[in-house]
């Protein structure tokens, strides 16, 4: 696990020392992500500056060292993540090149960069199974490709900075650069305040843009010269897996429970490959349960595992993972989090996330990181399972009830309902953030757009009703309510999993896990991300993923086979922070100066009388908590970070 950065100046470079400088900037501020080593590559006359830095997971000698020229001189690349079939596709290699080949190491970038100078970067790409972002320089035709897996675990963000075009791993890594623009992207604020995270290829700067999973973007001399922006051009299509998917359900070629297991065995087995220590996430849940369990089966030694646990009643999740890892027989570790542990990384957060991010899951998850990492290199952990099988389960189910209510009052008197509700609930409590407000605006959701991605938008939004906080909105449709987030013609449940694999999983879990465990220099690989099990869990029926309020059941029918239901069978928890009670304590102060009068005003951004009206509510009663407040909270965390070390103003673009 890795971390790329670079840039292109069409026109050559006239002083390659400042290049050099300046890629070295922007390369050494996500040391985090490679302590091990660093490395740099110029092409001079064509403009192109790669920046690497090295977390050493396969072959651990200099022959791993990046950016790497391929055997044939023409194709340089850097790399971040893993390739999990890398021997399967250096046999292919081999049967395709007549021959073994001459090898300089064991890593998994070398044999990914001999494929591509055999097969071109879209055939290789679809040849890979694994985690990445990469950015390949044809030095022959001076074309740069971009590339991110299919799931989108990797991050790789781009744009242009005056006559550079920029990429790299991470935001900070972009920002180093002189010409870097740091205007906000109103859009993307939107999008924030609604979600508590930044969605799809847009990004909280407006001349920044993130490359969506599954997709590969070539810059090629005439589009650099002409300062133009190419569009991504998917070489793997969610929407395509899902179809065909539901088309094989309708033939009668549904999924098995047998075939979900062998590729789950398989995937896990696939990574535990490396030059490191390799341990495991165990929360307790279903998930982390079942990849662990999986684990200690195929894995050669003893599983460690690690979990841990708040000081806090109701959220003490260490206490389900102990008789757990008691009876798989793993070296288990627990971690109960302290004051100091809690607000030190909550005010780590704006630093390590780049863009403004309140999934309040990012504090627990970086302090398990840091914690694994004293340990171990790498760690599995059960991310995928509740997006792919319908784990959300009071979500889902209760969505999908209140629905089928919905669809039996004639649609007049829906509409009829939408509008009285809409009405009612500024005036319900008076108070900006009262839940009963929100529960209208959500019943006015629900009867005025009853389709599942729309009410799932409205449930997953802390911010329904709340939008004038926002001093520039315009009062447009929620940003999940975008076509490309609606699957179409199919059945609720699917629907909705659909629109959180392509917006929540992504922009979400799977930024919060390559941060946090960046930020201490942890690889986290995830078996149940594996994009064939992806691909097979749409084949399962809805009504073989949810019945009633049981959720995830095909894992469940595995993980029973390993663990005893009873330690299993219990409400979902999910792996969340207490930050509400934190605020009315040891954060209280931390709040407090930053949605102060003053703090609000530096950017100008939000209704500082709003935003007053909806903390002090909160402090003062100790009651009334709504999750607008923590977005708020973030973004103006983030905002106070960056700001002293923005190269241009923190203003809205224009």
């Amino acid at each position: 696990m890795c971390g790329l950065v670079g840039f292109l100046s069409p026109g050559g470079f006239g002083d390659a020392a400042s290049a050099i400088r300046t890629v070295e900037m922007m390369r050494d501020r996500i040391v985090h992500r490679g302590p091990d080593d660093a490395g740099t590559w110029l092409d001079a006359e064509a403009g192109l500056a790669f920046g690497f830095r090295r977390l050493s997971i396969m072959d651990l000698s200099p022959a791993g060292h990046q950016p790497m020229l391929s055997a044939c001189g023409r194709y340089v690349i850097v790399f971040n993540g893993e390739i999990y079939n890398f021997g399967d596709l250096r046999d292919e290699l081999e049967a395709a090149r007549g021959g073994p080949h001459s090898w300089r190491g064991h890593s998994d970038t070398e044999v990914l960069l001999e494929a591509v100078a055999e097969w071109g970067v879209e055939a290789t790409l679809r040849r890979t199974n694994g985690m990445f972002a990469l950015a390949v320089w044809d030095r022959a035709e001076r074309t740069l490709w971009l590339g991110r897996d299919r799931i989108g675990k990797k991050p790789l963000y781009y744009g242009w900075a005056g006559d550079s075009f920029l990429f790299g791993s991470e935001l900070k890594a972009l920002a180093a650069h002189p010409r870097f623009e740091a205007a906000i992207s109103a859009e993307a604020v939107n999008d924030f305040l609604q979600l508590g995270y930044t969605l799809g290829p847009r990004t909280i700067f407006a001349a920044t843009r993130r490359l969506p999973q599954g997709t590969m973007l070539r810059l090629d001399a005439a589009a650099a010269a002409a300062r133009s922006l190419p569009e991504p051009r998917p070489y793997w299509s969610l929407r395509e897996v899902a179809l065909a998917g539901l088309e094989a359900q309708a033939a009668g070629r549904t999924a098995s429970i047998e075939e979900l297991e062998a590729l789950l065995k398989d995937a896990v087995a696939r990574r535990l490959v490396a030059d490191v220590p390799v341990g495991a996430f165990l929360s307790g849940g279903i998930d982390s349960s079942l990849v662990t369990a999986v684990m200690a089966e195929v894995a050669p030694s003893k599983v460690r595992s690690f979990a841990i646990g708040f000081d806090v009643e109701g959220w003490d999740e260490a206490r389900f993972a102990r008789p757990i890892a008691a009876h798989l027989g793993t070296r288990h570790e627990e971690l109960y989090l302290g004051k100091a542990d809690i607000l030190e990384a909550t005010k780590a957060i704006p630093r390590l996330f780049d863009e403004p991010f309140a999934d309040d899951s990012a504090i627990p998850t970086y302090l398990l990181c840091r914690m694994a990492r004293c340990e171990v290199t790498v760690a599995l952990s059960g991310d995928g399972g509740d997006e792919f099988f319908a784990g959300y389960t009071p979500r889902y189910a209760g969505a999908i009830r209140l629905m089928q209510l919905a669809r039996l009052l004639p649609e007049p008197l829906r509409a009829l309902g939408a509008r009285l509700s809409e009405a009612l609930a500024p005036t319900v409590g008076g108070v900006a953030g009262n839940r009963q407000a929100r529960r209208m605006r959500l019943l006015a959701r629900l009867l005025g757009a009853p389709a599942p991605e729309a009410f799932n938008a409205a449930l997953m939004s802390p911010m329904l009703g709340l939008e004038g906080l926002f001093a520039r909105h315009g009062g447009g449709p929620h940003p999940l309510d975008a076509p490309e987030y609606r699957l179409g013609r199919s059945g609720p449940l699917d629907r909705m999993c659909f629109a959180d694999q392509m917006s929540f999983l992504v922009d979400d879990i799977l930024t919060k896990v390559d941060r946090a465990s960046m930020a201490v220099s942890l690889e986290v690989r995830c078996p149940l991300l594996d994009w064939r099990i992806l691909e097979l869990s749409w084949r399962f029926p809805a009504g073989q993923k949810l019945a009633g309020e049981i959720g995830k059941r095909p894992l469940r029918e595995l993980l029973y086979k390993r663990v005893p239901r009873e330690l299993i069978d219990r409400p979902k928890q999910g792996f969340a922070a207490p930050v509400h009670a934190w605020l009315l304590t040891d954060l209280r102060d931390w709040a407090e100066a930053l949605l102060s009068r003053e703090a609000l005003a530096r950017h100008g951004l939000f209704d500082a009388a709003a935003c007053r009206k909806l903390w002090e509510s909160f402090a003062h009663r100790g009651r009334g908590w709504d999750r607008a407040i923590w977005n708020l909270l973030m973004f103006q965390a983030w905002h106070a970070e960056l700001a002293p070390r923005a190269s241009s103003d923190l203003r809205l673009a224009a």
